[in-house]
């Protein structure tokens, strides 16, 4: 059994991530800090606990079981520099650490992302550890990798604007965390691991909601170009968001959905094996739920949706009510670079953190679908859930009978 409770770490999240966008939307910079401040040390509260609980256990196999991670020699090198750092109180002491967070501490909160947030698990989000340009396929390929001709002849066809370069540095994420300053008393033999279970927690949630922001809705300035947008407009660097389809139901309606999705971007047939639909919470309990669960007679219960075609439904507080995205998981292609760009900075902004100190780190990337046809925005107003079946007990008289 984990040492951190991870339900009560993705209860924490949920109300962050709510908080936090209830405060955006609202351009209230206080209320923002607050709910950072309330997750974190709801975070570093359960470590404590748990600490008090397991410090006086020195049994390496023991620890690792409840849920701490062996380091390797970098990370406990980067730690204890870290520790040390943090320990004077002084900002100088941590503009002079200079050292990157190890890459590997990097793949482990992508781990971690994707334990804890099925969107991002979809994504498959790439570590490209250090490097500034990836390559990525524009549109399915399969049908433009070459042609028949006479031999020796030139080649027909090129690939000219199938294939893309991705520049990672583009958008810039600043993921703030808070060192509590009584946080220095774990001053002991595995000090190191506790602090890497911390970090790591607070930058995948923080990084998390970034991520998950911008993969749904960035307009591509500075940010990731989410999969509501329309990647064939853009205006002084922004991309304008699609108009969202109004959709009747998740049954001739949404096959129609679906077969726009395989249709890529140059025209082109391509296989869907399975449908990625990202919902609301809201929307997912009052409408989604109760479709993947509509009983028919004689039949028993039935998933709706995935009758229709085969579907993985997500939920994102990122999604408005009453609205989804429906889309091919794998066709948005996300990385991002904590390689080079993970140096730990001391942040004098957001003051009215009482009692702590707070960091930053910057992690680059780039997310884009990989053309237009890849998602579709949809407007599920109108769609209704099944009426729930009525078992009734003993005879029902009317009042004319009574």
């Amino acid at each position: 059994m984990p040492m951190i409770n991870r339900d009560l770490i993705n209860e924490t999240s949920t109300k962050f991530f709510e908080d936090l966008t209830n405060a955006l939307r609202e351009s209230d910079s206080e209320a923002a800090g607050r709910a950072l401040q309330e997750m974190q040390g709801s975070i570093c509260n359960m470590i404590e606990k748990e600490f008090e609980q397991y410090h006086g256990i020195n049994d390496m196999a023991v620890l690792q079981s409840r849920g701490l991670r062996v380091l390797t020699s970098e990370e406990t090198s980067w730690y204890q520099e870290f520790i040390g750092a943090v320990k004077t109180g002084a900002k100088q002491a941590i503009t002079n650490l200079t050292a990157a967070m190890p890459v590997t501490i990097i793949d482990r909160v992508i781990e971690d992302m994707r334990r804890d947030h099925p969107l991002l698990n979809e994504l498959q989000i790439q570590n490209a550890a250090g490097a500034t340009k990836l390559v990525m396929n524009a549109v399915q390929m399969a049908s433009k990798l070459g042609s028949w001709g006479p031999v020796g002849g030139a080649i027909a066809t090129e690939l000219t604007g199938q294939i893309k370069v991705a520049d990672l540095t583009t958008a810039k994420y600043t993921a703030y965390f808070l060192i509590p300053k009584d946080f220095v008393k774990f001053n002991f033999t595995f000090a190191p691991m506790w602090v890497d279970q911390y970090i790591r927690i607070i930058l995948s949630e923080s990084v998390a909601y970034g991520l998950e922001s911008s993969a749904i809705a960035g307009d591509g300035n500075n940010q990731f170009i989410g999969m509501t947008m329309d990647t064939t407009t853009v205006s002084n660097g922004r991309y304008t968001a699609k108009a969202a389809v109004p959709l009747a139901d998740f049954e001739d309606a949404y096959a129609e959905v679906v077969a726009g999705l395989a249709v890529d971007g140059n025209g082109d047939a391509r296989t869907i094996p399975e449908v990625l639909l990202i919902v609301n919470p809201v929307d997912f309990i009052k409408k989604i739920r109760r479709i993947q669960n509509t009983i028919v007679p004689g039949v028993g219960v039935v998933d709706m949706i995935s009758n229709t075609y085969p579907t993985k439904v997500v939920t994102s507080v990122k999604v408005p009510q009453n609205k989804a995205v429906a889309g091919i998981a794998k066709n948005y292609f996300c990385a991002i670079n904590g390689g080079t760009s993970g140096i730990i900075e001391y942040s004098d902004e957001n003051q009215f953190l009482e009692d702590n100190r707070v960091y930053t780190t910057r992690v680059y990337g780039h997310g884009q679908p990989v053309d237009n046809t890849s998602f579709t925005y949809l407007d599920i107003t109108n769609v209704e859930a099944p009426a729930l079946p009525v078992k009734v007990k003993g005879t029902v008289k009317t009042k004319e009978q009574a």
